[in-house]
């Protein structure tokens, strides 16, 4: 059976589905600036992510190359971004393999925040995908001292970068991924929770409430749970 055919199977012999043979088109086949395709099937797929693995083995590569091969033509299937993306310098030779990145901190300052937005969009763009902590932003209506005004609080700054990440992957021809997480202990936990119920709010994103043990007692004991922020000591309330 030629390599192509035995891609198409499982190790159990069952063809690959209908929705599995789209999905592949539609995302991790190798195709030019004119949307041809450049691997003609699976198979091609399979045989250029082997041969890029392997070559990294340096004089080794040909002993590796079989495995790798064998490997993925019996489910051993990686990353999204490595499917898509390894063999495939010469048609975009700026994308990333890693599939998942973490922001550095945000800091609670605008400039950070707008810094964070150019290094979010920028790993975008190379088809890595990246996930933040909001809540070292401080809460809607908090008074800033620098400025003499309120915020508007961190989900209005990720309003920022959904639409941000939105704009990156209409460019790219991949949807975005983002992941947002925030502290249970931030006074607009409820507002993030419900985030998400409001139409069309936040859909480059996935989100993570970040809970803790301290909390999980709070819940089994019925006792209050206090939301915080640190503040800067000229902000404090008089």
């Amino acid at each position: 059976m030629s390599t192509a055919a035995k891609a198409m199977k499982t190790s159990n012999d069952v063809p690959m589905q209908a929705p599995s043979q789209e999905i592949w088109d539609a995302k991790y086949r190798l195709k030019d600036r004119h949307s041809q395709p450049v691997d003609q099937d699976v198979g091609a797929t399979f045989e250029r992510v082997a041969r890029a693995l392997a070559a990294v083995e340096g004089d080794k590569a040909e002993e590796w190359l079989p495995k790798f091969r064998w490997a993925l033509e019996n489910g051993a299937i990686p990353a999204g971004r490595i499917l898509s993306n390894a063999g495939a310098e010469a048609y975009k030779p700026a994308v990333s393999l890693i599939n998942c990145t973490v922001s550095r901190t945000i800091r609670d300052s605008m400039r950070d925040i707008l810094d964070s937005v150019v290094d979010a969009g920028m790993t975008l763009k190379s088809g890595a995908g990246i996930g933040y902590d909001f809540s070292t932003l401080r809460h809607k209506g908090a008074f800033v001292f620098g400025a003499g005004a309120g915020t508007n609080g961190p989900l209005a700054f990720m309003d920022i970068y959904d639409k941000m990440c939105f704009t990156v992957a209409s460019a790219g021809g991949r949807r975005g991924a983002q992941m947002g997480t925030f502290d249970v202990g931030h006074p607009d936990v409820r507002e993030f929770i419900q985030a998400k119920r409001e139409a069309g709010r936040l859909r480059q994103f996935n989100l993570s409430l970040l809970i803790t043990d301290e909390f999980m007692e709070a819940v089994k004991n019925n006792t209050d749970w206090p939301l915080a922020f640190p503040l800067h000591p000229g902000e404090k309330r008089t």
